[in-house]
């Protein structure tokens, strides 16, 4: 046989061909044939399609999988982004509650301000008397016996009114019987005896203890109040950060639904192509069943090419099945762990709140018990007070330790000009800042100026003072949520395979037009 144009053609005359010459039948002319119609072309094209669409198969599934992957992420997003609402609204009203429960604090702190600043007032008016009064008795000759003293009617109004100060009506009329016992009202002096003036010192020396006690209060709910403000400024730190998560899961959740709208239109063209190229194949399929050839043996290695590549097809088939399952096991592999990790994170964080929380309101409430056990102090006072109207008082008892304070009652030599002004410049201390800086509550003034002092002595000083704290405040630091890691990674290998599947469709394009 001869090979002509890649159709074998025989040098002899067959007995078909002599029937065919004696029938007068046109002998077919091998090398005038179109080469569109040639069988070994139309082999190679149909080798080359099934390719194509085995490819294009593969495409196919693995968009399938990818495309319900992140529909299943879109919805934990969802689930996600409620939870998160709902703590952020739990947040704001926890919020709300705190900065209710701090005002309230914060004004029961004014009244005693004004409480502690009107006792100090008082008590500057009785040392300045008690001064004069003893400027008077240094002037005269000492006394051989015990005389009274003689003071103006203003004088004895100022003490009677220290001393029936904050009592009831009861107590107003045997104040007022009393003096009216010790001294005729129409006269211009009044005889102050040695024991009402005994009786004013004790005085003195109870409602500096009492004046003690409230600034040590007024001090320790300082530092509570302070305490409590910079939680607050945590909270709203943490709010602040949950906030912008919650805005960047919003931007997640529409970059996977833009992705997954792109994957599913890219499916759809791939479908469509995988249809044009079934019809392809069913074209080519058809026109290689119409071809005629003479030759038996052609048609057997037809059939067992077939055979071979229907046996590849299915190998390639199982091994595809094998990844698909493999890569669906990995996904929810990995989507579980995903789960534990959100949950995980999201439990943490609620029990470290719920901690904080208990934490503030026990804190709110030893303020509150403190502000009571004030009032009930300031109210035991009074009742003393008005008994030491009917009964002389006994001698009272040492004073508790308190913050910086004068360390005598009458020093010698200018107890009005530095110990009672410097008083009520320290009750003018006790003032908290309404702006929101570093320091929150002012230091409490120095009560005394005393002589300048240097070294150890001024550090104890600035230490005692509040000037300087050893405090530190513990920020909560807020990184990126796992979950949140977790869905840029699926993001990116969803875009990856959108792109590798638009790569294809091009390509299975731009064949066609030339074919």
């Amino acid at each position: 046989m001869e090979r002509r144009g890649r159709i074998p053609v025989a040098k002899f005359r067959t007995q078909e061909a002599k029937t065919r010459s004696r029938s007068r039948v046109r002998e077919p002319d091998y090398n005038e044939q179109d080469p569109e119609h040639d069988m070994f072309t139309l082999l190679e094209d149909n080798i080359a399609l099934r390719e194509e669409n085995k490819a294009l198969k593969l495409e196919i599934e693995t968009h399938k999988t990818t495309q319900e992957e992140q529909q299943a992420q879109h919805e934990k997003m969802c689930a996600t982004l409620e939870s998160l609402q709902q703590q952020q609204t739990n947040f704001e009203t926890q919020i709300k509650e705190l900065s209710a429960k701090f005002n309230k604090a914060l004004n029961e702190r004014n009244a005693l301000d004004k409480l502690h600043k009107m006792k100090v007032d008082q008590i500057h008016n009785l040392t300045s008397e008690l001064e004069h009064i003893r400027e008077k008795q240094q002037d005269q000759a000492p006394p051989i016996a015990p005389r009274s003293v003689l003071g103006s009617v203003e004088l004895k109004r100022k003490l009677f009114k220290i001393l029936q100060s904050g009592s009831a009506d009861s107590a107003d009329s045997i104040g007022t019987q009393e003096l009216d016992s010790l001294v005729d009202a129409n006269s211009e002096v009044v005889p102050i005896t040695s024991g009402l003036v005994e009786r004013l010192a004790n005085e003195f020396l109870t409602l500096k203890n009492f004046t003690n006690s409230v600034e040590l209060q007024l001090y320790e709910a300082n530092e509570k109040m302070a305490e409590l403000l910079e939680q607050q400024h945590a909270m709203e730190e943490e709010n602040e950060a949950l906030r912008t998560e919650n805005s960047n899961l919003t931007k997640v959740a529409k970059l996977l639904t833009e992705n997954m709208k792109e994957s599913v239109e890219t499916s759809q063209k791939m479908e469509a192509a995988l249809i044009k190229l079934k019809q392809r194949n069913d074209e080519l399929t058809a026109k290689t069943r119409d071809l005629t050839d003479g030759q038996p043996g052609s048609r057997t290695s037809t059939s067992s090419s077939v055979l071979n590549e229907q046996v590849e097809f299915e190998q390639i088939q199982d091994q595809v099945q094998q990844q698909a399952r493999e890569h669906n096991e990995r996904i929810v592999e990995m989507q579980n762990l995903m789960d534990a990790a959100i949950a995980k994170t999201t439990n943490d964080e609620l029990k470290k709140l719920q901690l904080k929380l208990e934490i503030l309101e026990e804190q709110l409430r030893e303020a509150v018990t403190r502000a009571d056990r004030a009032e009930e102090q300031l109210a035991h006072y009074q009742q003393s007070e008005q008994k030491s109207l009917v009964a002389p008082t006994p001698p009272p008892p040492p004073p508790p330790p308190p913050p910086p304070m004068p360390g005598k009652l009458f020093p010698p030599g200018g107890l009005v000009a530095a110990g009672g002004g410097s008083l009520s410049d320290h009750i003018a201390g006790h003032s908290l800042r309404k702006g929101s800086g570093d320091k929150i509550i002012e230091n409490v003034k120095h009560q005394v100026q005393a002589e300048a002092a240097t070294g150890l002595d001024a550090l104890m000083r600035e230490f005692k003072s509040g000037g300087v704290t050893l405090r530190r405040r513990n920020r909560r630091k807020t990184g990126t949520s796992e979950a949140l890691k977790e869905m840029f990674q699926v993001l990116e290998i969803s875009q990856k395979q959108n792109r590798n599947s638009k790569i294809c469709v091009d390509l299975h394009s731009s064949r066609g037009v030339d074919v």
